[in-house]
C-alpha cells in the first residue's frame, strides 16, 4: 500500500509509466492523501535481489528495515549512513540502501540501512546491529523485546516454489523458521507453506533456506 499528500499523487508518482501500471485499489482520505495498491513492472520488481551467484532472490515492493526499527520516516532521520551496523551484522544481512526507499518518495536515502536476506538472516539471538548505533537510529533493545518486533512479513508464491514446479517435497521454510509462523499445507499432493502473519517477525529465515530461484518465500517490508 503505497500513500501520498498531493494535488494528483497517484499521476505525479506513475509520471509517464501509466500504460504500464495498473491500480488495483485507490481510495482517497478526507486530508487529501491518497491510499493506492499498484501493480505493474516499475512497482512489482521495485527491489530486485540476487544470490552471489547472479541468480535472482527475490522481487519485493517495500524495503526491509534493520532489526528493532518500527518507522521508517524516524529511522531515515536518524541514520547518518555510517555503516557501521552494516559492518557489524554477523549475518550481513545490512546492506546500503541503492534506491529502495523511493517507494516511499524519499530520494535522499541512499546509503542508509536496508536489510536482505541472500547471505543469511536476522537471529532471535543477536542485536549487533543496535549496539554499534550510535544516533538511535536501531534502538537497542533487550532479546526478548527484540523476538516480538516486525520488520516484515513473509509471503508466498506457489508458482515459483519447487514443491509445485519440480513436483518434489520441501519443507526447508518450515523447519527453519525460528517463530513457527510456518505450517505445512496440502496442494497438489505436496506440502506448501501457510504463514502465521501474527507470529511472523520478517526475521528472513524462510527466504534465506527458500531453494527455488526465485525465493518462493520471500519477506516483504512494512
Amino acid at each position: 500500500m503505497a500513500h501520498w499528500h498531493d494535488t494528483d499523487p497517484l499521476q505525479r508518482y506513475i509520471g509517464q509509466d501509466s500504460t504500464k501500471v495498473k491500480v488495483l485499489e485507490a481510495s482517497q482520505a478526507p486530508d487529501g492523501s491518497v491510499n493506492a495498491v499498484l501493480q505493474g513492472e516499475r512497482f512489482e520488481k521495485q527491489i530486485r535481489t540476487q544470490m552471489p551467484d547472479g541468480s535472482p532472490a527475490a522481487a519485493r515492493l517495500y524495503p526491509i528495515l534493520p532489526p528493532t526499527t518500527l518507522q521508517y520516516p524516524d529511522f531515515l532521520k536518524a541514520c547518518t549512513g555510517c555503516g557501521k551496523c552494516i559492518e557489524a551484522c554477523p549475518e550481513k544481512i545490512l546492506k546500503a540502501a541503492h534506491r529502495e526507499y523511493e517507494v516511499y518518495d524519499i530520494h535522499d536515502a541512499a546509503g542508509k540501512a536496508t536489510a536482505s536476506f541472500e547471505l543469511g538472516y536476522c537471529r532471535p539471538n543477536c542485536h549487533r546491529c543496535a549496539e554499534v548505533c550510535e544516533t538511535g537510529a536501531i534502538p537497542l533493545l533487550d532479546l526478548v523485546q527484540k523476538r516480538a518486533v516486525r520488520t516484515g512479513w513473509a509471503q508466498f508464491n506457489s508458482r515459483t516454489c519447487i514443491t509445485q514446479t519440480d513436483h518434489v517435497p520441501c519443507d526447508a521454510c518450515t523447519r527453519h523458521c525460528p517463530h513457527k509462523a510456518i505450517t505445512p499445507v496440502e496442494k497438489n499432493g505436496l506440502k506448501i507453506p501457510r504463514i502465521n502473519t501474527r507470529l511472523c517477525t520478517g526475521c528472513g529465515a524462510c527466504e534465506f533456506y527458500c531453494p527455488a530461484r526465485p525465493k518462493a518465500i520471500y519477506v516483504e517490508g512494512l
